[in-house]
Formats: C-alpha cells, sequence, structure tokens
C-alpha cells in the first residue's frame, strides 16, 4: 500500500474539480477582505486603516497554526473516506458559515471573533486540499494539474474585483451570500473526487510528546529556500492587493462609487493577463521539465507591475498593474504549486509540510498590514510600492537557491 502512495495516480476529472474547489476559497476570501474594508469604512472612517489591519493580522495568525495543524491532522486521519475529504467537507462548510455571520454585526470585538472563526474553518479545509496535488498525481503530469489549480485561483483573483465592486455599497449583503461559494466546493470536491478509505492503515503517533517536534518544519535547506522564497514573492502581491480599496480612494483620489467600477474593470483586466500566463505556462514547465527559471521570471514579472504605481498615481498605473501583475502570477501559480511539491522530502508528511509552505500565502496576510502601518506614515503608498517590487526580487532570488528542483 505504501508502494501506492508513494505513486500517485491521474485521475481524468482531477484536474477540473482541483480548478473549482481552490476558485471556491480563494474567491470569498478576497471578495470579503475587500468588502470588510468598505464594511469598516461605513462603520468608523477614522479607524479603518487600523482597525482592517488588526483584523488581517489576527486572523492571519489563526490561519498560519490551524494550516498547519490540520495539515498534520489529515495526515493521520484514517476514515472510509480518506485522509482528507472529511476536513475538506466540513471545514469548507463551517468557513461559510462563519462568514456570513458577519454580515449581521457591526461590533468591532464580534467582526474580530468571527473572522478568527473563519480563517480557523478557512485551513481545515485547505491544509487538507493542497495536499491532495502530491497525494494523487504522478511527477510527470505535476505542471498540467497545477495550471489548474493556478487556473481557479486566477480565475477567482480576478473575479474578486468583480464581485467586490457590485457588493461595495452593501457589504453586508455580499458577506452574506458569497462565502457560500466555498461550501459548494467544499461538497464538489467530497462527492467528484472521493479519497482512497485507508482506515486499515497505521495511524501514528499524534498526541504525544512528539506533537510539537511533528508540527517542526523539516531540515531541509530547500524546503527553507521555497518557503521563504514564496513569502517575499507573495508579499509583493499582497500589500498592493490588500489595499487597492484605499490605493484607489486615498492615493489616486477617486470617489467610493468610481473605486468601485476601477476595481470590477481591473478585475476583468487581471482576469484575462493571468489566465493567459497560466494556460502556457504550466505545459509548458513540463514539456521543459523545468520549474525555477519560470517561477523566478514571474516573480520578477510581479515585482515591475507595482513600479509604475510607486511613481505615478494614476488610473493607466493601476491598470498596468493588473496587466502585469496579472501576468506575472498566472505564470506563477501555474507553476508554484508543481515546484512545491517536488521540493517536499517525506511524502509521510505532505499535508503538514504544505501547510508550513502554506505559511508563505497566509504569513504575508499578517505582513502587509504591519508594512503598511509602518511605512505608509512615512514614506506614503509610492514607499509601499517601491517595498512590493524589492520583495519581489528577494523572493526571485530565494527560488534560485534551490537544488534539488530544476
Amino acid at each position: 500500500m505504501l508502494a501506492q502512495r508513494q505513486q500517485p495516480t491521474r485521475r481524468g476529472r482531477l484536474g477540473p474539480v482541483l480548478f473549482l474547489a481552490h476558485f471556491s476559497w480563494l474567491l470569498p476570501m478576497l471578495t470579503s477582505l475587500t468588502l470588510l474594508q468598505a464594511l469598516l469604512a461605513q462603520v468608523d472612517a477614522r479607524t479603518k486603516v487600523a482597525h482592517y489591519a488588526t483584523l488581517t493580522i489576527i486572523g492571519g495568525a489563526a490561519a498560519t497554526l490551524a494550516n498547519v495543524v490540520f495539515g498534520a491532522l489529515s495526515d493521520r486521519t484514517r476514515s472510509r473516506y480518506g485522509r482528507r475529504n472529511p476536513w475538506i467537507l466540513g471545514g469548507g462548510l463551517a468557513a461559510a458559515a462563519w462568514v456570513s455571520a458577519m454580515s449581521f454585526v457591526h461590533d468591532f470585538t464580534a467582526l474580530v471573533a468571527l473572522w478568527l472563526g473563519f480563517q480557523i474553518s478557512l485551513n481545515a479545509f485547505l491544509g487538507p486540499l493542497i495536499a491532495v496535488l502530491p497525494d494523487r498525481v504522478r511527477p510527470a503530469d505535476l505542471g498540467k494539474i497545477s495550471s489548474w489549480v493556478g487556473a481557479g485561483q486566477l480565475l477567482a483573483q480576478s473575479l474578486s474585483g468583480v464581485i467586490a465592486g457590485l457588493f461595495l455599497a452593501v457589504p453586508a449583503l455580499g458577506l452574506r451570500w458569497v462565502p457560500w461559494i466555498l461550501a459548494a466546493g467544499a461538497v464538489l470536491v467530497f462527492f467528484l473526487a472521493p479519497d482512497r478509505p485507508n482506515k486499515h492503515e497505521p495511524r501514528g503517533v499524534f498526541f504525544s510528546a512528539a506533537l510539537v517536534k511533528c508540527l517542526l518544519p523539516p531540515r531541509d535547506a530547500d524546503f527553507a529556500w521555497a518557503l521563504v522564497g514564496r513569502f517575499f514573492a507573495l508579499l509583493s502581491l499582497f500589500v498592493v492587493l490588500l489595499y487597492q480599496l484605499y490605493t484607489l480612494t486615498d492615493y489616486l483620489g477617486l470617489s467610493t462609487s468610481a473605486a468601485a467600477k476601477v476595481i470590477a474593470t481591473g478585475g476583468i483586466v487581471t482576469a484575462v493577463a493571468s489566465g493567459t500566463g497560466n494556460v502556457v505556462v504550466g505545459p509548458l514547465s513540463d514539456w521543459l521539465r523545468r520549474r525555477k527559471v519560470i517561477v523566478i521570471a514571474a516573480a520578477l514579472l510581479m515585482g515591475a507591475a507595482a513600479v509604475p504605481l510607486a511613481v505615478s498615481p494614476s488610473l493607466w498605473a493601476f491598470y498596468g498593474f493588473a496587466v502585469l501583475g496579472g501576468l506575472g502570477y498566472g505564470a506563477y501559480s501555474a507553476v508554484d504549486q508543481a515546484l512545491m511539491a517536488e521540493v517536499l522530502p517525506n511524502e509521510d508528511h505532505r499535508a503538514k509540510d504544505l501547510g508550513i509552505l502554506n505559511l508563505a500565502n497566509t504569513a504575508p496576510q499578517i505582513a502587509a498590514p504591519l508594512i503598511a502601518l509602518a511605512v505608509l506614515p512615512a514614506f506614503g503608498f509610492p514607499g509601499l510600492f517601491t517595498l512590493a517590487a524589492v520583495s519581489a526580487m528577494a523572493g526571485a532570488l530565494c527560488i534560485k537557491l534551490i537544488r534539488r528542483v530544476r
């Protein structure tokens, strides 16, 4: 049975199912972040930046820990439905309920508590989900299936701007209904991509003194470079995306209604650009049998996308970021999942190790608000965008230092 796990096989519909799964979680999360900015501005415009930073920092910290813990739990889960799917279903349903509940409250403390519940539940869904790729896909097809994953994330990222723009004047309504897309995605994974029953497999020790050791990252240089490289590359994107509403209103001077239209249009532009990069680059990496050079180039392109915004507070610069950032992120997301799957040092701890690598997705959400609080008063938005470009270059350098993957 171990040999079967070591040689995962490709399933014909797994790619489309993973496309829908990753679309289903990222769209509600990104949409909710923008709608929360609008909701906080409606409650008290004077405290909106500080409250938004507090909300995202607390949520990001919870997500960071939850992703690793639930990944490790799924590694040791034994059930008739396999290791991953029970967590994917339960986490997705719970996460949707937490965000929907946020639409009924305006007290900041209650919003923080509900967002905390959402982040924990989301990562009960996401930690096991990201392990499906190395679990079930053979190495020769990682680029192709990773493209499906990346395409789902890209479409979600692009449409999140459109959806958020539609609900920007009534953010509570959007928070009430959009998250149920995540619940639908969890149900689809559970029924359309069933996991192999594994009740007969040994569970291994978890609830013991070895718990802390189990959650520690592996001692592997390539793993460390992949983690740090992904963090810096995605940080360059998040410091722009998390503040796109405030960029348009406070930096470019647009009204909220005008900003809503620009966010929606930018989402469409990003969708086209990122989709182009994703469709081409994923299969190309399989054909070339190279991952690093593509991820490096994509990170540098994401960084370059922020430069026009740093030098010109204009709509053309914002749309330029949508085009270049979209192309870069499309290429990056098409190959990044495959690179991370190939850098894993131990197949018995895939979900836990991928959960640690996934810290590079959540940690930028914690770091970006802290960076913004420090940079914006001193250097303004140009300083923030310059930092985004530098961060992308640092990420590309870290990826270059990986040796085990070509």
